[in-house]
């Protein structure tokens, strides 16, 4: 089994992610991991600039929301080393940055339940990951997000 240094947590502060970190804590703990989690804006929540700057105002109400709940994880994190970041840009992309930057061992991300018609039109942030990254990628699924016994191929059905 190979070992995980650095595991990258990417979160929406969502009840999903608090799964996933709570699983990414959990792995840290166990391969005496740091860890990193980050944050992504995406441009549409930032206010419009006449600049091309990527400096993330940090007097924004949405980043001090972030700050708060990055406190919330740190002390759920405990003595893990964990660090924090704010990312501006497009999930996946933005992600992946973040991920060769801090050269992550592991992702732990949370998969959430979408219906097909938002997967087709919108993607999965973890599908995009899975396909794309440099390292393995751990996806929490939501609980709901189970195929039922009749959605499963046959030979996988208990009889």
């Amino acid at each position: 089994m190979s070992t995980f240094d650095i595991i990258l947590h990417p979160t929406d502060f969502s009840e999903d992610s608090e799964r996933a970190f709570q699983l990414a804590c959990s792995v840290a703990r166990d391969q005496f991991a740091s860890m990193v989690v980050v944050h992504v804006l995406s441009p549409e929540t930032l206010p419009q600039r006449e600049t091309d700057e990527i400096a993330i105002d940090e007097a924004l109400p949405i980043v001090s929301e972030c700050h708060e709940h990055f406190c919330r994880m740190k002390a759920q994190a405990g003595e893990i080393p964990i660090s924090f970041r704010i990312v501006r840009g497009y999930s996946v992309g933005a992600i992946l940055n973040v991920a060769h930057e801090e050269n992550a061992d592991l992702i732990v991300i949370a998969s959430h339940h979408h219906n097909r018609f938002h997967l087709q039109v919108h993607g999965s942030v973890a599908e995009g990951l899975l396909r794309q990254t440099h390292c393995p990628v751990l996806v929490l699924r939501h609980p709901a997000a189970s195929p039922s016994p009749a959605t499963l191929p046959l030979d996988v059905q208990k009889s």
